[in-house]
């Protein structure tokens, strides 16, 4: 399974490259470079390179010219070309620069996924880490492609999670390109967050899940799908809390029954009374956010919003106006300077599917007083 967009921080890099090389050939070669960088017809431009490589393999203008032509391919969508390409230069490229190689096969795993090729897919990836164990669009899109399409099968799905955790903590780590503003690393690193949360909502590790999810907000508040993930994430941790006060309260009544102290048990309730409420404001706020950002998830956020909204207030009266002033609330804050690329406009968890527990619903019911 493919996610239907790529992270693209790789990918738009080697889209976006504007090439300004000196002349280091002599002769026809520095001639035809020179045809090429004046050549303003987008189909004749690409067949000049396509000519110029055939013809000068040893090009120092090489692998800029392969970039400059896969990003040809890309924008006339010519998928195959592209592996064929990827092929080739695997083959007369082998010590091209590793950042610009990683580059190349990253546009070539693009190709692979678009012409839904997942031998090819899988084979550059591969090569791509191998070129440059740091191409952090990679690792992102290896990791949400496992988060995003988890296995039904338990022991299948327990492994795709562990290697998606393993792409993950390697994205986490990998070092800040100087390429790449301070505003889109902000940006990408709260992403990997956002991977980290759909991995542990997968392994139902809430709260895990919902701190992960909680640093993607931080950054990208406006994403509706997180809004209700995290909130999901928080809310079963509730029914965990709200299991443990039934518990409590029915083992307080067997001790007051037994005359025996009551002391411990009313200590621990408040403690946990205390946790259920910072628990369910939570949720609602996240849930009211959902809501107001629209979306496939908002219907299952409203499902899990009125009944808390109702057991903290007494009545659903006001719970509209508390959604529009969400709503407010999130327009009023200052949005993130556009990516210098144009990277994943989506989000590191963006692709098809939710993570588990998503529009279907959560387990259990709403709490009560």
């Amino acid at each position: 399974m493919y996610l239907k967009r790529l992270v693209s921080l790789g990918l738009a890099a080697a889209l976006s490259l504007a090439i300004a090389l000196p002349a280091f050939a002599q002769g026809n070669e520095n001639k035809d470079y020179l045809s090429i960088q004046d050549e303003r017809d987008q189909r004749k431009g690409r067949d000049m390179r396509v000519k110029f490589i055939k013809d000068f393999p040893n090009s120092a203008h090489r692998p800029d010219m392969d970039l400059e032509l896969m990003a040809l391919y890309y924008s006339s969508k010519d998928w195959q070309l592209m592996i064929q390409h990827a092929d080739n230069f695997g083959l007369t490229q082998p010590t091209a620069d590793p950042e610009k190689k990683s580059n190349l096969y990253t546009l070539a795993m693009e190709a692979s996924r678009q012409a839904n090729n997942l031998n090819k897919y899988n084979e550059f990836a591969d090569k791509a880490l191998t070129a440059n164990p740091n191409n952090i669009s990679v690792l992102m899109t290896l990791a949400r492609a496992l988060a995003e399409n988890p296995p039904a099968d338990a022991t299948a799905r327990a492994a795709a999670m562990e290697k998606a955790l393993g792409y993950a903590e390697k994205a986490k780590a990998a070092p800040k390109s100087a390429k790449i503003s301070d505003a889109e690393w902000l940006s990408t690193q709260a992403k990997v967050q956002g991977i980290f949360g759909v991995i542990y909502n997968n392994q139902e590790k809430w709260p895990e899940a919902s701190n992960a999810f909680a640093e993607f907000l931080k950054v990208i508040p406006n994403d509706g799908q997180n809004q209700y993930r995290y909130g999901f994430c928080v809310y079963r941790q509730l029914q965990n809390t709200l299991s443990i006060l039934q518990q409590l309260n029915s083992d307080a009544q067997l001790a007051q029954k037994a005359e025996r102290d009551l002391t411990p048990y009313i200590e621990r309730l408040n403690v946990r009374t205390k946790e259920f409420e910072v628990q369910r404001d939570l949720t609602i706020d996240a849930m009211a956010k959902a809501i107001a950002l629209g979306g496939p998830h908002a219907e299952a956020a409203r499902v899990i919003l009125t009944p808390l909204y109702n057991q903290k207030n007494g009545s659903l009266d006001g719970i509209d106006p508390y959604i529009a002033a969400k709503k407010a609330e999130l327009a009023a804050l200052t949005p993130l300077p556009a990516p210098a690329f144009g990277a994943g406009a989506r989000g590191a968890t963006g692709g098809p599917g939710g993570a588990r527990g998503g529009p279907g619903g959560p387990a259990g019911g709403a709490p009560a007083r």
